[in-house]
């Protein structure tokens, strides 16, 4: 009886370099559908933290009668007068209570150590999940006001919107003007240093009218994430910011033009979600505002500021008319804004 023996047969060369060919393309369509679906559960967790700061907002408001201020400033200290931000005021309607009574509201955070621990407390609430370096913090910060030489800073994503402009403007020390109550009359938003914006104030409409919008840590250089975004602090670069440029335009902004970290000043709202940035706006909604949104330009010949903005011993010439983006962060422009414009 003949017994057959038969050898199995493997894959050749080719064979597995067509399987190889064939997992490669499945990767290639699958990957961009699991990060998609990654940015879409981050964004949506960052419109959740901004309904949130929305409605601690309105919490605040129903038991104080106004909103915080977006900045206090003490102005019998002409040299270091930056006082804590609006957020501080949040945390007893965000749950955090224990760091609202913690908190010493009459010294300096940055100068002593009291408020140390405040200072260094870090908000998965302030952080959007996108702005991936947001939650890592900074440890050590060089020299920034005497006697201190470093401490810690928690960081927050997100910012108070205080209009079209700064007040004071960049890079102007207000305690070293003459002409501060000019300077607060340029604070056309809900929050600005020494706000007191009430329901009532915005006479624009809530709906029509930007409260907190998001700025990315991580876009900033090395030396500047040293300085700003403190989740504390109650100063343009930190907690406020202005709509002068259209949401992202940093990424194409001379930004070398603003010494002495004025750049933070000015830059506008930004993130890591493509095409745009979420903002809430004062009756608490969140919208998801696109970089194309009709918005004022930045002008080379004009320091990178919109064509025929100025500033004059610290006060704003502004440019007429708003674009949609300026008008938005207004309170009381009295500007007609079409839903279709967003």
């Amino acid at each position: 009886m003949q017994i057959r023996s038969s050898r199995s047969r493997g894959f050749t060369l080719i064979e597995l370099l067509v399987v190889i060919a064939i997992i490669a393309v499945l990767i290639s369509l699958l990957l961009p559908a699991v990060q998609s679906a990654r940015e879409a559960a981050r964004r949506a967790q960052c419109v959740n933290n901004l309904k949130q700061l929305g409605l601690a907002m309105h919490n605040y408001m129903d038991a104080n009668g106004v909103m915080p201020m977006g900045g206090y400033f003490n102005d019998k200290s002409p040299t270091l007068p930056w006082m804590h931000g609006c957020l501080i005021g949040l945390t007893a309607f965000m749950e955090q209570g224990n760091i609202y009574n913690t908190f010493n509201a009459s010294l300096r955070y940055y100068q002593y150590p009291e408020n140390d621990t405040v200072m260094a407390h870090k908000m998965t609430t302030l952080a959007c999940p996108s702005d991936i370096e947001i939650l890592e913090g900074n440890d050590a910060y060089t020299k920034f006001a005497a006697p201190r030489m470093s401490f810690k800073a928690g960081l927050t994503s997100y910012r108070g919107i205080a209009g079209p402009w700064t007040n004071p403007p960049r890079g102007v020390n207000p305690a070293a003007t003459a002409n501060w109550s000019t300077l607060r009359a340029n604070g056309l938003g809900v929050l600005y240093m020494t706000s007191d914006t009430s329901i009532a104030s915005i006479t624009d409409g809530t709906s029509n009218t930007l409260m907190f919008g998001e700025s990315v840590y991580g876009r900033l250089s090395q030396s500047d994430k040293n300085c700003w975004h403190w989740w504390i602090a109650g100063n343009y670069g930190d907690t406020l910011q202005t709509t002068t440029y259209a949401p992202n335009i940093n990424t194409s902004v001379n930004l070398s033009v603003f010494p002495n970290g004025a750049a933070a000043f000015i830059i506008s709202a930004s993130s890591n979600h493509p095409g745009g940035a979420n903002f809430v706006f004062c009756d608490g909604s969140v919208r998801f505002i696109k970089n194309t949104i009709q918005s004022w330009q930045p002008d080379p010949s004009n320091n990178y500021l919109p064509a025929g903005l100025t500033v004059t011993n610290g006060v704003y010439t502004p440019t007429k008319p708003y674009g949609v983006y300026q008008a938005l962060s207004t309170r009381a422009g009295g500007e007609v804004i079409s839903a279709d414009s967003l």
